[in-house]
């Protein structure tokens, strides 16, 4: 069956849908690596405050996000945060695809896509995220595409009073990266909002 892709910019309109999306891969992702309770109860409300601070009031400074639909259907995003921490690069702060849509290739297009954008819109920095410990099928999906990984350390989780082992993925070459990816050349940046 063939199915109709769409990457289209999230804004401010988004924010509460980015969030549920955001809170149900939690749930999936995580279950067994972040207490259960905190998945269902926590998470939720806490993805909600958090996106509308980062779409509606630009808490955390620039950002950049793709919602991914698949035949009209929300099916996963991701956020690219330029500013976040410059010494390390681009920072891919979220990607996501939601159970129900893994095995299209969705993962690697999104990726593939903010790949794209980091190149065109900061030449020459580097591309990196932070990835559980725990998370072996992110890893995974990481080093198969030329990640580097730091050694595991401890950090804060986003929005909980939790303190997991994290590492730090990094794709010191973006243009590289899109080789591997077979998404050269890079688009031109966009025109400003």
């Amino acid at each position: 069956m063939t199915h109709s892709i769409e990457l289209l910019p999230a804004g401010p309109h988004d924010a509460a849908l980015i969030a549920d999306l955001h809170a149900q891969s939690w749930r999936h992702a995580y279950s067994g690596l972040l207490p259960a309770d905190y998945l269902e109860r926590e998470a939720p409300a806490q993805r909600a405050q958090a996106w509308q601070a980062r779409l509606v009031e630009g808490a955390d400074g620039p950002v950049e996000v793709t919602l991914v639909r698949v035949d009209g259907t929300p099916a996963g995003f991701a956020c690219l945060q330029p500013e976040t921490e410059p010494q390390y690069g681009v920072y891919l702060d979220n990607l996501h695809v939601m159970p129900g849509w893994h095995g299209l290739g969705l993962g690697k297009r999104l990726f593939a896509h903010c790949a794209q954008r980091a190149a065109a819109g900061w030449p020459g920095q580097p591309l990196f995220l932070y990835v559980l410990d725990g998370n072996s099928q992110a890893r995974e999906f990481y080093r198969r595409l030329d990640g580097v990984e730091s050694e595991a350390f401890d950090d804060q989780f986003p929005g909980a009073d939790l303190i997991v082992a994290v590492r730090r993925v990094s794709w010191p070459s973006v243009d590289a990266l899109l080789r591997r990816l077979g998404a050269w050349p890079a688009p031109a940046a966009p025109a400003s909002r």
